[in-house]
């Protein structure tokens, strides 16, 4: 399953920024590195060398960004509502 992100150019910055950024936590960063690689037209097993991830890893996350774009990125914690 192969999927190529279509990004606008405010996404583009904020997700380099995201990826390259020293006070990023390292799972954002990586899913930011994630989606710019989709972008690029990477394949799959391409991503999966280079991220040390999984197909699963690489559907959630292009999963939730195509449907929530950059808000989708942040991780959705199952915690009691405040």
């Amino acid at each position: 399953m192969e999927d190529t992100m279509n990004l606008i150019e405010a996404e583009i910055v904020e997700l380099r920024q995201q990826a390259n950024g020293r006070a990023v936590r390292a799972d954002l960063a990586r899913r930011a590195r994630l989606i710019l690689l989709l972008a690029e037209g990477l394949t799959w097993s391409a991503i999966r060398a280079k991220l040390d991830c999984n197909d699963s890893y690489i559907a959630l996350w292009s999963k939730r960004f195509a449907a929530d774009r950059l808000a989708g990125l942040f991780s959705r914690h199952a915690g009691r509502q405040r």
